[in-house]
This record gives C-alpha cells, sequence and structure tokens, in this order.
C-alpha cells in the first residue's frame, strides 16, 4: 500500500482544509500551499504546483521525506515550489505537524506595508502569536527558506503566524485544524484593523483636542548623570544688572537628563547625531508596560503579542523612571535590553527603542561589552534613554517626537520628548 492510501484520513484532512483556504478567500487561483506532517516517518503530504486549493483530493498531492526528495505522488505533477521552507519548519519546530501559506487580503496589505497585523480585538491579543516579518525573497528560493528561518530564530516560541514581505503569511501549528484556525484569525483580524484604521486616523491639525506629554525630565542641580560623566552646572555668563541682559553659560555632558544615542557612542566611524536622518528621531510610536527590577532586562516574551510594527519607536516603561532626578538613578543594576531583545526588534523593522532605562545596557551588560547598544547602533538604531512620564501613554500608541540638538561630531543629544496623542 502507497505512503498516501496508508495515510488516507490525513491526506482528506489536507484536501479539506486545502479547500477551505480557497473558500475562505485566504488564498486565489493556484496561490498558497498546505502541508503535514506523516506520523512516525520522515516524511510529508505537500500539496502540488498548479493545482488550486479548491481542488486539492488525496489523488493529486505529493509526499516527500525530510530532504524534499519525492516519495511518491502522481505522474507529470510536482511537490509545492515552497515546501523547502515547509520542511525547514519542520526541521526547526519538532512539534509542529502543519504548515498553511496562503495570500489572504488583508493581513497580505499588512506585509506589503512591512508591518505586523495590529491585535485590535480580544481575540487576537489572546490567541494571535505573531514573529518578525519574513523579508522579500523570490518565492521557492533558498533565499526565502533562510529568512523564513531567520525570523523563527528571531521570535518567541510560541509564535505561530509569520507574514511575509509583499507575500502573505505562513501559519504552521500542531495540527491542521489549529494552523488554519491561525491562519484565519490572522486574516480576521487584519480586517478588522485596516477598516478601524479608516475610521479613526490619527491628526495633527490645530483644535483637535491633542493632549501634549512631556516625557523628558528637567536639567537642573538635581540632575545625576552617569557616574564618569560630567554633571550639569548652569551659571550665569551675564546678567541684566551689570550687561543688560540675561545670558546662561551651561557646561554638561551630552548624555545628561533625557537623551538620545547615535551609533557614534560605540562604534567608532558611526554617524554622528547630525548625521542621523531627522525621520528617525520622530514618528508613530508604541509605549509598552514591562515591569522590571534591579538587573532585570527586557526579553524577546516581555515583548510577545505586542503590537509591534515596521517603523515603530518602541519605548518600554519598566519602572526605573521612579529614580528619576535621584541618586538613585545611577544607583546598582538598572535594567535594560537583552541583546537577542535588540535582535528581535531589529527584525521587526524597528525605527528607533528606548525607554525610563537610564541606559539600553546595565552595568553588567556595559562591562561585558555593550552588545544591546552595539547592536542597535550597528542596524541605525538611535536609543532614546532617561524618560519620563510614560505611565502616562504606556499600551498606547502616539507620535512621539524626541528631536536632538545639531551637534557636530557628538555621539549623543538632550532632547526635549513628547507624545502627542489624539
Amino acid at each position: 500500500m502507497s505512503l498516501i492510501a496508508e495515510n488516507h484520513e490525513l491526506a482528506n484532512e489536507l484536501g479539506r482544509y486545502s479547500q477551505l483556504c480557497y473558500d475562505r478567500r485566504l488564498v486565489g487561483a493556484a496561490g498558497g500551499n498546505l502541508s503535514a506532517r506523516v506520523p512516525g516517518r520522515d516524511a510529508f503530504l505537500v500539496t502540488a504546483t498548479g493545482v488550486s486549493l479548491r481542488d486539492v483530493v488525496p489523488e493529486n498531492l505529493v509526499a516527500v521525506d525530510g530532504s524534499g526528495q519525492v516519495l511518491e505522488g502522481p505522474p507529470g505533477l510536482k511537490a509545492s515550489k515552497e515546501s523547502s521552507f515547509h520542511l525547514a519548519i519542520y526541521r526547526a519546530r519538532p512539534e509542529v505537524n502543519a504548515v498553511i501559506h496562503v495570500h489572504p487580503n488583508y493581513a497580505t496589505t499588512y506585509a506589503a506595508a512591512s508591518r505586523s497585523i495590529p491585535l485590535v480585538t480580544i481575540s487576537s491579543q489572546l490567541k494571535l502569536r505573531q514573529g518578525a516579518l519574513v523579508p522579500e525573497a523570490p518565492p521557492g528560493s533558498a533565499e526565502l527558506s533562510r529568512n523564513v528561518m531567520q525570523a523563527m530564530e528571531q521570535s518567541p516560541p510560541d509564535v505561530s503566524i509569520l507574514l511575509l514581505e509583499r507575500h502573505g503569511l505562513i501559519a504552521y501549528d500542531r495540527s491542521l485544524c489549529m494552523a488554519f484556525d491561525d491562519a484565519e484569525l490572522a486574516e480576521d483580524t487584519a480586517n478588522i484593523a485596516f477598516h478601524l484604521s479608516l475610521m479613526r486616523p490619527l491628526t495633527l491639525l490645530p483644535g483637535d483636542g491633542l493632549r501634549v506629554v512631556d516625557l523628558s525630565a528637567p536639567l537642573n542641580e538635581h540632575t545625576h548623570t552617569y557616574p564618569t560623566d560630567p554633571h550639569y552646572k548652569r551659571s550665569w555668563h551675564m546678567q541684566v544688572a551689570a550687561a543688560g541682559n540675561n545670558l546662561s553659560r551651561l557646561e554638561m555632558g551630552a548624555h545628561a537628563g533625557s537623551h538620545v544615542d547615535a551609533p557614534l557612542h560605540y562604534l567608532d566611524g558611526g554617524m554622528d547625531i547630525v548625521s542621523m536622518p531627522l525621520q528617525s528621531f520622530m514618528g508613530e510610536a508604541l509605549a509598552l508596560e514591562i515591569p522590571k527590577g534591579p538587573g532585570e532586562d527586557v526579553t524577546p516574551a516581555d515583548l510577545a503579542g505586542a503590537d509591534i510594527r515596521a517603523g515603530d519607536i518602541v519605548l518600554v516603561r519598566t519602572g526605573w523612571e521612579e529614580r528619576a532626578c535621584t541618586p538613585r538613578f545611577f544607583e546598582g543594576e538598572w535594567p535594560g535590553f537583552a541583546p537577542e531583545t535588540v535582535d528581535w526588534l531589529i527584525g521587526q523593522r524597528v525605527k528607533a527603542i528606548g525607554g525610563d532605562i537610564a541606559s539600553a545596557d546595565g552595568p553588567r551588560a556595559i562591562r561585558e561589552g555593550a552588545l544591546a547598544h552595539k547592536k542597535a547602533m550597528a542596524a541605525g538604531l538611535p536609543i532614546f534613554e532617561a524618560l519620563v512620564n510614560l505611565n502616562q501613554v504606556a499600551g498606547r500608541r502616539f507620535l512621539f517626537v524626541g528631536l536632538p540638538l545639531k551637534l557636530e561630531g557628538c555621539e549623543a543629544s538632550p532632547i526635549r520628548a513628547v507624545a502627542i496623542l489624539d
């Protein structure tokens, strides 16, 4: 008896869910592909190239082994050209028994915009687990398989949905039913999110009831700096009584108070603060409430399920801002970003990172090479540090502006950071 005939229940199930994908408009024409792991064997059933998902039946499935070699199938039909990334997923996730690749309209719209699907419903927040965006590559190519693997490596282990840039989505799970549910939930959520965005666009017109939140700590004699940095000092250079006007003299380091770091801070030859595009310091932002104690870093698991989109400025509120403007701000082991978290955020194509932390690396991490700083800076991401009042915007999306001074040759700059909310 043939392998497909021996596993007729699995073959029938693969045909049924292929047709469901077509009927639910997750795919059209001859696009999309599904596969399933054969229990107890290094073998997989895969839909065939050129066969519409509406027409999939056991008789036109192809069986392949873990290396992609055809074990059996009808004459003239080949396994889907995308089967290479299916097999790569099975190798990377032994618990996965089904992979679905489809091109639903709304999820693909977000993928084409290099954005994650916003988790706008309670159901999606509870159930939908998106990973890093898979960069564009030719369909069926080895490059696409590598990109899928890199996205999985950058994603938390519970992820079951990956968006492919300009190319739909992949759902993978323990069964065809679960993978299909993941794909359908992703598309339903994308549909709602898209229409919701048409109903409440962000506006910046005067008189529209905008609220501005100041995210900058004051600079004064109480401002505490990193132990090796110059202290902030302001004095009168001239005064009205003697000169007819007041003119202050400032002495400070570039990292005093709320500030932004440029790549030059840790990378020789990196961009200084003036060389970075102004757009890097402003844009749509998401603030996340992630409480951390001394020495506890922000991890990829802390970001699981967050509505992080390509181009976002991602800010974390750890609670460290409660020490702002006190000697305790640089006392002990403050929280920072774990290096793998920075890798994950880079994979999501965010624009910048930061938060209420004293530094992106804690003291121990700085002694060990400041990898969070270096990874972000190598990717061209500015780092906003020592922000305050994030409790007023945590859990919300808003327009962030944190412009630096035009300090040529400087590795950082104080900023006046604000959040603008509608």
